[in-house]
């Protein structure tokens, strides 16, 4: 018997995912210290391997990929002299360094896929699913009670939820393909548990992943959404929401009130629920981002005092000398390392838009990272962007390069031929 060792291929990219907090919860549950311990050894260490592979691998990269790895690898080495030049440490704050060197992740997945593109989209989610629901089971089973849900006690990680993204897109994707019930009631049920542990950001980041996978299945595919295979999907949502507004809403009033006052909370993000709180923390540390806009506070910003205080006790909501945790990926990377360090992000980011933009056509695993990956402008607003994100980033800009729809293949090997002519007769006129 023949078998298939595919399956060892999601092994770089799930060790990046095994850096969220679910993973690491299921590693030492109810031990914040000691999962705390871990992730900082397992994300130093990956974060070495990165770059160093990375590094050995440069010449798999295309031009633009050269170009952002250069640029983010001399401001990491100009981090190392700054720090060597202040305090006679390579590496004074670990913390501070983290926040260049977390780009790294999407140089590692996309140098080793770009030599190994042997990575199935259905191991990862099947990887996500199976590690997602042991966190639940064994660590938070408290969370799948009425109760979790009517006092907003999420338990799981808002970043864990945000990656079961990847598995909605992929049973949407494979029932939009191939229409199976299983598909079906599996994207439904993904959905369902996006819904239920409370992520609003989630929420309106899975909103906004929608309309873009739409807009591009209607704009770079030859087989558009059409409303046959809607209809399916509304149908059970439809039919859901009745069921359920019949059977759990009459019997526990409380639920609906829940789920208006999130809505409110969205609606109203300054002003009440978490949202306020992550308004105040901007607003502390706004005058410090706009003093050091360019190249952020880097070292002088880990030393910082607290800058967000909690009104009722009057003291810092964190402790001094560990560092500021902010919640917006774009407050955090603009006070540590400033608008450059957006510009390295960027690079990666809008490269790999760009070019899934300008390709006439994209296939199926195309769109649905990409879709992605767009999600993470919108998810960033509210929270730390995860190191997983960046894994999934490198695998989008491999996907864009790599895959080709038979349309898009006929186009490259028409503009090949097209050049190769050119040349031809621009060598014979030369030649005369």
């Amino acid at each position: 018997m023949k078998l298939n060792y595919t399956f060892l291929f999601v092994i770089p990219l799930a060790s990046i995912f095994l850096l969220d907090n679910m993973f690491m919860e299921l590693a030492a549950p109810h031990n914040v210290d000691q999962q705390g311990a871990i992730f900082n050894i397992f994300m130093k260490g990956l974060a070495g391997i990165a770059f160093l592979y990375s590094a050995i691998h440069f010449q798999r990269m295309s031009p633009p990929m050269r170009f952002a790895f250069f640029v983010t690898t001399c401001y990491v080495f100009g981090l190392v002299f700054e720090s060597y030049y202040k305090y006679n440490s390579f590496f004074i704050y670990p913390h501070v360094f983290l926040k260049v060197l977390i780009f790294y992740f999407s140089f590692f997945t996309y140098t080793f896929y770009k030599g190994n593109y042997y990575l199935k989209f259905s191991h990862i989610v099947y990887f996500i699913l199976i590690g997602f629901w042991l966190n639940v089971l064994i660590v938070n089973p408290s969370a799948l009670s009425l109760s979790s849900f009517t006092q907003h006690e999420r338990g799981v990680h808002s970043t864990s939820v945000y990656m079961l993204v990847i598995p909605f897109l992929y049973f949407v994707t494979e029932y939009f393909t191939k229409p199976r019930l299983y598909s079906l009631g599996m994207a439904f049920f993904v959905l369902l548990s996006i819904f239920f542990f409370q992520h609003r950001t989630v929420w309106i980041s899975t909103a906004v992943v929608l309309v873009i996978y739409y807009l591009l299945f209607r704009f770079k595919t030859e087989t558009p959404i059409t409303l046959g295979k809607i209809l399916p999907i509304a149908t059970i949502i439809l039919g859901g929401a009745i069921a359920s507004s019949a059977f759990i809403f009459s019997m526990h009033p409380e639920v609906i009130v829940k789920i208006m006052d999130n809505f409110s909370d969205i609606e109203n993000f300054d002003k009440q629920g978490t949202g306020s709180w992550r308004y105040i923390q901007w607003m502390s540390y706004l005058p410090f981002i706009k003093e050091n806009l360019f190249l952020g506070m880097r070292f002088e910003g880990f030393e910082l005092p607290i800058q967000f205080y909690r009104d009722d006790i009057d003291k810092p909501v964190f402790e001094d000398g560990h560092g500021h945790f902010f919640h917006s990926f774009y407050v955090d990377v603009l006070f540590y390392i400033g608008l450059m360090g957006l510009f390295l992000y960027l690079l990666q980011a809008v490269y790999g838009i760009w070019r899934g933009l300008r390709m006439p056509m994209l296939t199926n695993n195309q769109i649905m990272l990409l879709s992605f990956v767009l999600s993470g402008f919108v998810f960033g607003i509210s929270y730390i962007l995860p190191p997983f994100f960046y894994g999934v980033l490198g695998w989008a800009i491999v996907a864009l390069e790599e895959e080709h729809n038979e349309r898009t293949s006929y186009l490259l090997a028409f503009v090949r031929r097209r050049k190769a002519t050119l040349q031809a007769i621009k060598q014979r006129l030369i030649s005369h």
